[in-house]
């Protein structure tokens, strides 16, 4: 034997010997108590409606269909008075809507509970602010179609800035008729990009939320533009929205250009933001905690509302 196999030996034997060694440590970890989860994104163009979950152990995840109640008893109060009753849908797992058909009105406070067989009730809390005031609206065409068949678009449009606090998101959108693989036809929308080139709103709630600068050009586009009112101090605020259409787009008929603007509660932008935040996250560091304004329990319930422009006329 070479003195040169001695280290492979005695590597070897320390492996031996170590194996020898090992414990089995137990580990009993303690009973999981499962949550109530709460969904529900509310606004006055819908009925009430809600999906109501419960929160799995990891061993109990692949089997995701544990977790949508079936049983669970809903009900939205305005204050203290109970004002609809949330009934299952059984053509959707987990979801409850109104059985009489209500839907919410603006600003309004409500409250939302779900109570389930062996688990703590859960509750919150929001409001769907009033609905966007928006005057001033118009299209105008800049340029002529360039060697792509592009042109370039602008929608203006100004926004009752009310007391208090705001939040609200805007974006423009294209409709058009298509034929489906079945031979029907169906209404598409489609997210038109619009060209980010103001400073006072953002292309998403984590950059509203946390505000960094962000670049603005002809080279930054987005399909949602978010802002609050929080240093405006202004009657109106002013937008001028640039785009990009096709020609193709503008020659086919029956197409619409639609403007939506939301105003959305608090409890809507927090939560949005920490969905993009999740999101975002490539297993560095410490994950991120989806916002929740549910007590006793999990989820979101938040509110909004809308208002809708149609353009029925491409401009020419």
């Amino acid at each position: 034997m070479t003195m040169s196999s001695w280290p492979i030996i005695l590597l070897i034997l320390s492996v031996v010997i170590l194996s020898a060694c090992e414990t089995v440590i137990e580990i009993d970890p303690p009973d999981y108590e499962s949550e109530l989860t709460i969904t529900s994104n509310f606004t006055p163009d819908s009925v009430w409606s809600a999906t109501i979950t419960k929160t799995l152990p990891i061993g109990e995840l692949r089997d995701e269909a544990n977790a949508f109640l079936t049983d669970a008893a809903v009900m939205v109060y305005q204050g203290e008075s109970l004002i609809d009753r949330l009934i299952h849908d059984a053509d959707v797992p987990g979801r409850y809507v109104s059985f009489r058909g209500i839907r919410p009105e603006s600003n309004i406070p409500y409250r939302i509970v779900a109570e389930a067989p062996g688990l703590r009730s859960a509750s919150a809390t929001s409001i769907a602010p009033l609905a966007p005031e928006i005057t001033n609206i118009e299209i105008i065409q800049l340029s002529d179609p360039d060697l792509f068949g592009d042109s370039e678009h602008q929608v203006n449009f100004s926004l009752t800035n009310r007391p208090g606090l705001n939040y609200y998101s805007f974006a423009i959108f294209y409709g058009f008729l298509k034929e489906s693989t079945t031979g029907t036809i169906q209404y598409e929308i489609e997210y038109v990009y619009m060209r980010y080139d103001s400073p006072w709103w953002y292309c998403s709630f984590t950059d509203l939320l946390n505000p960094v600068a962000v670049p603005i050009g002809d080279n930054y586009s987005c399909v949602i533009g978010i802002l609050s009112d929080r240093s405006i101090d202004e009657p109106t605020l002013d937008f001028e929205i640039k785009f990009d259409l096709s020609e193709e787009i503008m020659e086919q008929p029956d197409a619409d250009l639609i403007l939506a603007v939301l105003a959305l509660s608090p409890e809507y932008v927090e939560y949005q933001g920490s969905v993009e935040e999740q999101d975002d996250f490539y297993g560095f560091g410490q994950p991120v905690n989806l916002y929740s304004n549910i007590e006793g329990g999990r989820g979101i319930f938040a509110g909004y509302s809308a208002t809708y422009h149609l353009f029925a006329q491409q401009p020419q």
